[in-house]
């Protein structure tokens, strides 16, 4: 029994020193980028998202960790078709004209939510005129369409209603 005392204070001792060894950890934590908005994301990535509130459409950057709309009107979008309120057949082909200060590095179209597989073309980077057409044909009644263009620094989101 005593060699088995000295036995039993060295292990004692041993867990008692690894109690009050202490660790550095460092905790990181990340703040979550919040939500673009008010209104449904159409499009979010590269810094820039396409919401649309009702009829209204933006095109929001994120600066310093916070989503800001892009009122500055740099980046013109001018709708070609259909002309808002106007009547058209249920696959009507959808268009807009963009015009940059600097060569134009995104655009989209949408109809009721859903992107087009879109065309287009230009003759220069600063200017150009993207198409497309609702892979079916559409329910009669109202629809809205968006037409989106940035360049990298500045971006403009416009939406319209047209009728079936």
């Amino acid at each position: 029994m005593r060699r088995l005392l000295p036995l039993v204070f060295l292990a004692l001792l041993a867990s008692a020193c690894g109690a009050t060894k202490h660790v550095d950890v460092k905790v990181t934590t990340t703040r979550a980028t919040p939500a673009p908005g008010p209104g449904h994301v159409l499009y979010k990535g590269g810094g820039w998202a396409v919401l649309l509130q009702g009829h209204k459409a933006s095109a929001e950057h994120l600066v310093g960790g916070v989503w800001t709309p892009d009122r500055s009107g740099v980046v013109k979008v001018d709708i070609l078709g259909p002309k808002p309120n106007q009547k058209v057949a249920a696959t009507p082909q959808v268009a807009a004209q963009l015009i940059g200060n600097a060569p134009l590095v995104e655009s989209a179209l949408w109809v009721d939510g859903t992107e087009l597989q879109e065309k287009g073309g230009g003759l220069n980077p600063k200017r150009g005129t993207i198409y497309g057409a609702p892979a079916a044909p559409l329910a009669a009644g109202r629809h809205v369409a968006v037409a989106y263009a940035r360049t990298a620094a500045h971006g403009t989101a416009v939406a319209w209603v047209f009728t079936v």
